[in-house]
């Protein structure tokens, strides 16, 4: 059951959940998610078992994933509660859910690392999520999170959708612009951008 309702058991729960499975380089402040609808899914007994943090990307009708994690892996629960995330939204007339993910090629990546973000991003494939051929794609991050961490490291970062309902993706280039400007608020000329925008046309 998905739900937005928790007590303070059921939050620290879920702020475990969320520092288990991101590393501190790619995770904001704990607090700075409740300022967007932060939805768990529970047992029914109430424990949580997973997290999503949406945010609306203006008037488009659709939604940009912050965050997905869940506490277990292998039991089926991350799949389940995505197609429970992806339905809750179709059926408040929402149509894509837009979301970064670790790049496995980034260069000098352990093997291990690549693995884990190339099962991440299988993971999401599996449940309808497209990869869009966008590169260079690394989004200055704010005050949500640093820009590189202490050793200098900025994340590689891919970007996916999910069509929420019948019919293809709109065009990557849309989701990126979109994504750009709507959850991040750059400007359409800005470096960051035209760099991502450029790698389409290769």
């Amino acid at each position: 059951m998905l739900t937005t309702d928790l007590d303070a058991r059921q939050l620290a729960a879920v702020r475990a959940i969320y520092e288990d499975a991101f590393p501190e380089d790619l995770r904001a402040d704990f607090k700075s998610l409740l300022v967007d609808r932060l939805v768990v899914r529970v047992t029914e007994a109430g424990a949580p078992e997973g997290l999503a943090v949406l945010r609306p990307l203006g008037d488009t009708g659709w939604v940009f994933l912050r965050y997905y994690a869940v506490g277990v892996r292998g039991g089926g629960v991350g799949t389940a509660m995505l197609g429970e995330l992806a339905a809750m939204l179709a059926d408040e007339g929402r149509s894509l859910l837009v979301w970064d993910v670790e790049d496995p090629d980034e260069p000098g990546l352990g093997e291990h690392a690549a693995l884990e973000h190339r099962r991440r991003i299988a993971f999401y494939e599996r449940a309808g999520g497209v990869l869009l051929p966008v590169r260079d794609y690394a989004p200055p991050h704010g005050d949500d999170l640093p820009d590189e961490d202490e050793d200098g490291h900025a994340p590689c970062l891919r970007l996916m959708c999910l069509p929420l309902g019948d019919g293809d993706p709109p065009p990557a280039r849309e989701v990126l612009l979109t994504a750009m400007t709507l959850r991040y608020d750059l400007a359409p000329d800005h470096p960051a951008v035209l760099r991502a925008l450029a790698t389409l046309s290769r």
